[in-house]
C-alpha cells in the first residue's frame, strides 16, 4: 500500500503517512489506532512494538485514554500540576485529556507514561501490561509514611 493510498484510507491528507514515516510528524493516539485498522495491526504494536494480536474493534479503544489517564493520576495520588511537572508537559494538558478535549500525540503519551511508570501502550489504547516499574509516589503521599 502506498502512503497516498494509506492516508486516504483513514481519511487523512494525501501526504500524511509519508510524513509519519520519515518522522516529520508525531501522531496522535487516534491516528495510530485508524492507521492500525486499515494496516490489519494491533496499535500497540503500530506505536510502541507491543506485540498484540489484531482484531478490528467496534469501538475506538483510544477514547478509554482520558479514563485510565484520571484513574492512574488518582491512584498515584498526583495533582495536575504533580503529573504535568513530572511528566514535563502542562496541568492544562493533563485536565483537557482527561476530560477528553485533547488528544495526545505518542510522545505524549510516552511522557505520561513514564512520569506514571506504566506501559505507553497500555495508557494509549489498554494493551499489554500495565505497570512497568514500582509507580512513583506524589510528595503528599510520600510525607505521610511513617518511619519504621
Amino acid at each position: 500500500m502506498t502512503g497516498s493510498a494509506l492516508s486516504l484510507a483513514v481519511g487523512m491528507a494525501r501526504n500524511a503517512a509519508s510524513h509519519l514515516e520519515v518522522k516529520d510528524r508525531v501522531p496522535r493516539v487516534d491516528t495510530v489506532e485508524k492507521l492500525a485498522s486499515v494496516l490489519h495491526v494491533s496499535p500497540g504494536f503500530l506505536a510502541f512494538g507491543v506485540e498484540n494480536s489484531f482484531e478490528l474493534a467496534a469501538e475506538s479503544v483510544s477514547a478509554g485514554l482520558a479514563m485510565r489517564l484520571a484513574q492512574l493520576r488518582q491512584e498515584r495520588g498526583f495533582s495536575y500540576r504533580e503529573l504535568a511537572r513530572l511528566s514535563q508537559t502542562s496541568h492544562k494538558f493533563i485536565q483537557m485529556t482527561e476530560t477528553g478535549v485533547t488528544v495526545p500525540s505518542i510522545a505524549k503519551v510516552e511522557q505520561l507514561a513514564q512520569a506514571l511508570a506504566v506501559s505507553p501502550s497500555w495508557l494509549a489504547f489498554g494493551i499489554g501490561e500495565r505497570d512497568v516499574a514500582p509507580p512513583r509516589r506524589s510528595r503528599a503521599a510520600a510525607a505521610t509514611v511513617q518511619p519504621a
